[in-house]
C-alpha cells in the first residue's frame, strides 16, 4: 500500500518563547521520541544536531563550534543522511570559488556585534534591524543553507532548509525566521525547531541580546505516513491521530495543572 501523505503550502509555524521547556514539553519530546524510536527513525536530538551542535557549545563555546567542520562532520560524514553534508556544516564552513574558506556564522555574529556596539557608542538610535541574513550561497553575510552548485538536481532528501533570516527587534531582540524547501511534520519537525532555537539563542546570547519569536515557513509541508524504507517501521494516519491526541493530553494536563497552582495562589 502507497502512503498516503497529507501536504499543506506555506505553513508558517511562530513559536513565541523558542526557549522555554517545561515538564509538559518534555513530556511530549519524549513520547513523539518513544514514537520514531518504535519506528526506527532518528530521534529528535539527532535531528537537532544536525542544524546547531549543541552539546559542542555547551563543552567549549563558540570556537567547539567553529571546529564542527575537522571536529565533528568527518565522524559522521559516512552516514548516508549527511553525505552531502549538514546545516551546522554550511553554518560554519562554506568554500569559495577562489579557494577561500568562510565562516558564516561567525561573520554574522560579529557583524551584529559590531552594529550594536558602535550604535550604543555613537547613539544613533539602535543597530541596523534587517542586515543578517544567515545564507550559505550568495553574500558572505547571507545565511542560506541552499548550495546551487551542489543541491541544483536534489529530488527529496539532502537539504531542505534553505534559508535563515536574522532581524532585530525594536528591543534589540533577536527574530529568526527559517524557509524549507519541504519540511517533514512526524519525523523532522520538532528536531528542526529545537536545532534553530538553540542556534538563536546561541547567536543572541555572543551578541549580548535576548531571544524574540522563531518562525518556521514550510513552503510545503509534509504530515508522512511511514513508507517502510531505509530501516523503518511504517505507520499510517490512525497512528498519527492517536499520537497527536495524546500529546494534546498531555498538553491539557499541564494547563490544568498550572491553572489549579494558579487558583490555590
Amino acid at each position: 500500500m502507497v502512503p498516503e501523505h497529507e501536504r499543506i503550502y506555506n505553513l508558517i509555524v511562530e513559536v513565541e518563547q523558542p526557549g522555554i521547556e517545561n515538564e509538559a514539553t518534555k513530556a511530549i519530546e519524549q513520547r513523539l521520541n518513544a514514537f520514531l524510536a518504535e519506528h526506527n527513525c532518528l530521534p529528535i536530538q539527532t535531528v537537532s544536531d544536525t542544524i546547531f551542535p549543541a552539546a559542542e557549545y555547551k563543552s567549549g563555546g563558540l570556537e567547539r563550534v567553529y571546529d564542527y567542520p575537522t571536529a565533528v562532520y568527518p565522524h559522521i560524514k559516512a552516514v548516508r543522511a549527511n553525505q552531502w553534508g549538514t546545516y551546522a556544516l554550511r553554518l560554519t564552513e562554506r568554500k569559495c570559488a577562489d579557494g577561500t574558506t568562510l565562516n558564516p556564522l561567525k561573520l554574522v555574529i560579529d557583524k551584529m556585534k559590531t552594529a550594536i556596539e558602535t550604535s550604543e557608542r555613537v547613539k544613533k538610535g539602535g543597530p541596523p534591524r534587517a542586515t543578517y541574513e544567515l545564507d550559505l550561497t550568495l553574500s558572505p553575510l547571507e545565511l542560506k543553507l541552499y548550495d546551487a552548485e551542489n543541491d541544483y538536481d536534489n529530488g527529496r532528501g539532502g537539504q531542505c532548509l534553505s534559508h535563515v533570516s536574522l532581524k532585530l527587534g525594536p528591543n534589540k531582540e533577536l527574530y529568526l525566521t527559517a524557509i524549507y524547501r519541504y519540511q517533514y511534520f512526524v519525523q523532522k519537525a520538532l528536531g528542526n525547531f529545537k536545532g534553530l532555537a538553540r542556534l538563536q539563542s546561541c547567536i543572541a546570547r555572543e551578541v549580548g541580546i535576548s531571544t524574540g519569536p522563531l518562525v518556521c515557513h514550510a513552503t510545503l509541508a509534509i504530515l508522512e505516513e511511514g513508507d517502510g524504507k531505509s530501516g523503518q517501521k511504517p505507520w499510517r494516519q490512525a497512528a498519527l491521530k492517536t499520537l497527536v491526541t495524546e500529546c494534546e493530553a498531555i498538553l491539557a494536563q499541564s494547563q490544568l495543572k498550572a491553572a489549579a497552582c494558579s487558583g490555590a495562589s
